[in-house]
């Protein structure tokens, strides 16, 4: 399911428009980013957290030179841990 798919169900099963599921959706998913770039985490009970992980400074080698050593930058990167209903709900197949 992609995202237009999903606005589609969405609008379906509230009885709005689709326009008005895609603003939904799209303030939800600015709200989880701008939430994250500030540093804090999104916690939506039972379906999972949204967090920031940092990634410090390492040295690597060059996949093309393998003699090579490399600096690789830090890293800000999203994570997501799934809630216990969200797994349950899964495993339910």
């Amino acid at each position: 399911m992609n995202k237009l798919q999903l606005t589609e169900q969405l609008a379906a099963k509230l009885g709005i428009t689709h326009s008005e599921a895609e603003r939904m959706l799209n303030t939800l998913i600015n709200l989880i980013y701008e939430q994250l770039r500030s540093g804090d985490k999104v916690n939506i009970s039972g379906f999972g957290q949204f967090s920031v992980s940092h990634r410090a400074s390492r040295i690597g080698v060059n996949p093309r030179n393998p003699s090579q050593k490399i600096t690789i930058p830090e890293l800000n990167t999203p994570k997501f841990k799934a809630g216990e209903a969200f797994k349950a709900a899964v495993k339910l197949r």
